[in-house]
């Protein structure tokens, strides 16, 4: 794609995403399989299909607030998102895929949260942490340089951190 004055490639990429409803998706865009709530089983052929490699891992349900029953994480190599394959950590609540981790790269969080920004429009929450877009559940971590991608059924409670963290 060539560039038009006062245009970056990442707004030419921007527009030509929104232009058209025929549009490929985003690389930002979780792959259409992977549906929180669902459970490891459910999704162990997507992960046959998305990752080069997986490792599956039951953690202590303590560790993680939102758990009850069980805690499993499924640390999936090769996750093609955002431009490249990078390790993601699928994490489940009591079987029910809860959130994605997909670690990223601290130098790439400038072409990260302008994509992010193209996509969703001004973040909910911007401070030294952490940016979230808490009505599209996506957070681009600045401390620990990832994505997180969360569920509907813990966005109030990841809102309300976001709201609290802002507030400090």
């Amino acid at each position: 794609m060539s560039s038009l004055p006062g245009f970056s490639a990442l707004a030419l990429t921007a527009l030509a995403l929104t232009a058209s409803p025929a549009a490929a998706a985003s690389p930002l865009d979780l792959p259409a399989a992977i549906e929180f709530g669902a459970s490891p089983a459910a999704l162990t052929g997507t992960f046959d299909q998305l990752c080069e490699t997986y490792q599956v891992r039951q953690l202590d349900p303590a560790e993680l607030p939102i758990a009850q029953d069980s805690h499993t994480q499924v640390d999936c190599q090769g996750f093609d998102h955002a431009g490249r394959g990078r390790l993601a950590e699928f994490v489940f609540a009591d079987d029910s895929l809860a959130f994605i981790w997909i670690l990223t790269d601290a130098s790439e969080e400038s072409t990260h949260l302008a994509a992010l920004r193209a996509q969703y429009g001004t973040p909910s929450h911007d401070t030294p942490g952490f940016v979230a877009f808490a009505d599209h559940n996506v957070v681009l971590r600045r401390d620990i340089p990832e994505f997180l991608y969360y569920g509907q059924a813990i966005a109030p409670m990841y809102r309300g951190w976001f709201d609290q963290m802002a507030a400090q």
